[in-house]
């Protein structure tokens, strides 16, 4: 039987696989997207995508095991896709290529909406692009 540690670290490895492929996969598609994640975490748990002045991200979130991202359902709530120990990557290609939003409709604070995707990766500066080879 694993221990918590041992099932945590595979849900990670398999999560940060799940994205680098899919990453891989958008890239393939369209090479003009630029892909972001966080800097200095151990293994990457989202990934924020740039189409010129758009944006989307997918995030896995370990509690409640969860993905989120892709888009907005009727009531402005980022979809979420819930499951259990083993719940798999729920995005394609086509859900991170459709569900761009302008940079300008995410919010930098409580008053203050971000200008332009240069104004989001300065303000975000513990992003770095990802560059694996196509």
């Amino acid at each position: 039987m694993k221990t918590y540690f041992e099932a945590y670290r595979e849900r990670l490895e398999r999560n940060q696989a799940d994205l680098f492929n899919l990453a891989n996969e958008v890239l393939k598609q369209h090479p003009e997207i630029e892909i972001y994640h966080y800097r200095g975490d151990r293994f990457v748990q989202g990934l924020i995508f740039f189409n010129g002045e758009n944006i989307n991200s997918i995030h896995f979130h370990e509690v409640p095991y969860r993905w989120s991202g892709c888009g907005y359902d009727e009531i402005n709530i980022a979809m979420s896709h819930r499951g259990g120990d083993n719940v798999s990557m729920p995005f394609t290609v086509e859900d991170v290529i459709s569900t761009f939003k302008p940079v300008t409709s995410k919010n930098r604070d409580v008053k203050t909406k971000f200008k332009s995707k240069e104004d989001y990766l300065k303000w975000c500066s513990y992003l770095v692009k990802y560059n694996k080879e196509v």
